[in-house]
């Protein structure tokens, strides 16, 4: 594809741009008009742009379960703005995020490694049936991904993708034609009115440009604008539509619900995304069943069925119930108090109650004594109460109580409060009115008979959320282990099953780079090995880290992963340190014997060739005697300085030096046993020796000898060779140079 061509972000704008048009086009334009047909021929390029991305999301995701749920939750959130939109156009059918649902699941079955074909024939079926019943665009994504999929190279998918096409459009040719005659389907279609679906092999076109690159940085705005815009713009369309034209005062009342509806949703949607916490959990069970709540009421003043008004209400007060009860646990959460169980068990009968006088008021009369239909009240009947029952005033009571409760642990717990904790307490008075002022209102009749308590339960909950978002309110324990473990020197990062970044402290981020919450933690360099490996330690930038990952464990069920990263840099160059110090002559600087011994040892083990080398100072003990043990120790020292000249010098061979005791020095030349190189080096070293005595004023106070035991592979035939025979080998070769007038070199002979 061509690399300087259009992004996966150019391509979904492109595709909301046509989708706007489309449905704008559906609103506001005649169909068969030029403009309508030109406008829903444009239109046709979102849904193969959607189906594209959808195999592309598959191909790419890390996690699939929550694509799939991220698909499944928008589908269900765009169903009421779709209806609300296209009213009885598209009956019972479903929007194209539900499409792409089961074309998405359709792919997963198709794709899996393990499932028996015949597990996958009834899947897919099954997936199909529910597109030809229910489906918006019957059965077309399906075909449409698996071709995206699938396809080997862009002309391979865009070969399918015509067929496919054509074949969808003979198909719906024939179907309408048999209509006209037999009467199966109440879509009247005509033939022409259908083929501007071939517009959608325009697609192909800007498809064609797809360059593979996002276009954009991965955000979680990014994630779910597309999701997001789908039922909102249709909830814009609605209202312009319903401005443009002459509402009444019924369908202004009706979408100020669905707008409360909708508000509600984005928050609850925005609280699951906030850290974890015990009180994100309490708002975020509120704001379900205000959502249930308000969806009751929309159904108790949408419906035109007398039972269908009486459902609403059971749902409202179903709702209301579990409402009080997790406003009672948001208080306890949000202010940080202890609420008895005994609280909590007197609003859970009371609400079991509530909901059995409300089923069965006809019975017992206990909710209602009596009720009628209110004809009169707008475009819909209405359910009219004649009389409450004692059931009724007790639920007002519980209200009541369950309201000045939540306000008295505000109170208390505000009295010894911050400013800061005051200002969450405020929001959470701000709530606490929004909630019950409609209520007020009602009494007063304000409204000319307009019920409006379920407008006021959405700001009530964006005044809970903003207690709980910008004003960091979770769990204080949170809080503080947060902020201690920020100030500290060791990395956290907690992980779900799905391998989801959940929490991390900020020092971790110095470590392993950039990153955010939710980020994929096996794509981000080293930490996929850690979690995989088990890693005990890990070395990067010169640091040393030790690594503890444990299993999270909540109710015998592991969660996830959490992973401790302690610098251990400091400890261990300590102990490198120490461990140096303690391999080291202290006078010359040299290795040790014991360090000495132990590397050739281990050089023999391995049978590397190599020669053995001993160095003794001649007449040593006169030149203590003679010039004091002051220049003794400069003579020494002076022989460990061209020791270690030697070991850099030499590049081709690893030379290896240490004192062993007294004046008697050893060398290993590792992997070169040639007798000339070998006399030649030991010269250099006798040369090396009397130039540094006369830097340091000492000439000729004293001279080296060396003994040399060369190691071939010959040296192995009879057994390895150990440091002691070496060692036995070269002080007889130190002797024989020695005798032979000192200041030379002589090599062992048997």
């Amino acid at each position: 594809m061509n690399e300087k061509g259009l992004s996966r972000r150019d391509l979904k704008i492109l595709a909301i741009i046509a989708m706007v048009v489309d449905h704008t086009a559906w609103g506001f334009v005649d169909f068969m008009s030029p403009l309508g047909q030109i406008m829903h021929i444009f239109g046709r390029l979102t849904i193969p742009i959607m189906c594209f991305f959808i195999a592309e999301g598959y191909r790419h995701t890390s996690d699939l379960k929550n694509y799939i749920s991220r698909m499944a939750s928008f589908a269900i959130i765009s169903i009421l703005p779709f209806y609300v939109f296209f009213h009885e156009e598209y009956d019972f059918r479903q929007n194209i995020i539900f499409d792409l649902l089961l074309a998405l699941l359709a792919l997963y079955i198709v794709d899996h490694k393990t499932l028996p074909k015949g597990t996958k024939v009834i899947g897919i079926a099954l997936l199909i049936c529910i597109s030809m019943v229910i489906g918006g665009w019957v059965v077309m994504p399906i075909v449409y991904v698996l071709v995206f999929y699938y396809g080997k190279d862009f002309k391979a998918k865009a070969k399918g993708f015509v067929i496919t096409t054509i074949i969808m459009e003979v198909t719906l040719i024939i179907t309408i034609i048999l209509n006209q005659q037999y009467h199966f389907s109440k879509y009247n279609w005509t033939v022409p009115e259908r083929l501007y679906l071939l517009g959608f092999i325009l697609a192909l076109i800007p498809l064609y440009f797809y360059n593979g690159q996002l276009g954009e940085k991965k955000t979680v705005f990014s994630q779910y604008f597309f999701y997001a815009f789908y039922p909102a713009h249709f909830l814009v369309l609605t209202a312009i539509k319903y401005l443009i034209g002459t509402p009444n005062a019924q369908t202004i009342y009706i979408m100020a619900h669905v707008v409360a509806l909708f508000i509600a949703i984005i928050l609850l949607g925005y609280v699951l995304t906030i850290n974890p916490s015990r009180a994100q959990n309490a708002v975020a069970c509120f704001l379900i069943f205000s959502i249930m709540y308000i969806f009751g009421f929309l159904l108790e003043i949408t419906t035109s069925e007398v039972a269908g008004v009486y459902t609403a209400t059971k749902l409202q007060f179903f709702s209301e119930c579990l409402i009080f009860f997790f406003i009672t646990y948001s208080m306890q959460e949000l202010c940080h108090t202890r609420i008895s169980p005994i609280i909590y068990a007197a609003e859970m009968i009371t609400s079991i109650f509530i909901m059995y006088c409300t089923f069965t008021y006809e019975k017992n009369g206990l909710m209602y004594k009596a009720l009628t239909i209110n004809h009169n009240a707008g475009s819909f009947p209405r359910m009219q109460v004649v009389e409450y029952g004692i059931a009724f005033y007790i639920f007002v009571a519980y209200s009541a109580f369950v309201c000045l409760y939540c306000v008295g642990i505000g109170i208390k717990s505000a009295r010894f409060a911050n400013n800061l904790h005051k200002k969450r307490l405020r929001f959470l008075l701000y709530a606490m009115i929004v909630m019950w002022l409609p209520y007020l209102i009602k009494v007063l009749n304000m409204t000319n008979g307009y019920e409006i308590p379920a407008l006021g339960i959405p700001f009530a909950a964006l005044f809970v959320t903003i207690s709980l978002v910008k004003y960091s309110y979770l769990d204080s324990i949170s809080l503080d282990f947060g902020n201690a473990l920020n100030k500290g020197n060791e990395g956290v990062i907690v992980v779900d099953t799905t391998h989801r970044i959940l929490y991390f402290n900020q020092w971790v981020k110095s470590i392993f780079g950039d990153f955010r919450k939710y980020d994929d933690a096996y794509s981000i360099p080293r930490l996929k090995e850690i979690f995989v490996e088990k890693q005990k330690s890990i070395e990067m930038d010169g640091h040393t880290y030790e690594i503890r990952v444990e299993p999270l464990i909540e109710q015998n069920h592991i969660t996830g992963q959490i992973m401790w990263v302690l610098d251990l840099t400091e400890h261990y160059n300590y102990l490198n340190q120490v461990e140096e110090s303690a391999n080291r002559d202290s006078l010359t600087g040299i290795y040790n014997r014991r360090w000495f011994e132990d590397t050739v040892n281990s050089i023999l083990s391995e049978k590397k060739s190599g020669a053995f080398i001993m160095v003794d100072l001649d007449n040593f003990k006169q030149v203590n005697d003679r010039f004091g043990h002051n220049t003794g120790d400069a003579a020494l020292v002076s022989l460990s300085t061209i020791m270690k000249n030697a070991e850099k010098s030499v590049k081709k061979y690893r030379v290896y030096s240490g004192r062993i005791g007294g004046d008697e020095f050893c060398m290993f030349i590792e992997g070169n046993a040639d007798r000339n190189w070998l006399t030649e080096f030991g010269k250099k070293q006798i040369n090396a020796f009397d130039q540094e005595l006369i830097k340091i004023n000492c000439e000729g106070v004293t001279s080296i000898s060396l003994g040399i035991v060369e190691i071939t592979d010959e040296s192995y035939k009879s057994g390895r060779p150990s440091y002691e025979d070496l060692y036995v080998k070269a002080d007889k070769a130190l002797y024989v140079a020695k005798e032979h007038g000192k200041k030379t070199v002589e090599f062992y002979k048997e």
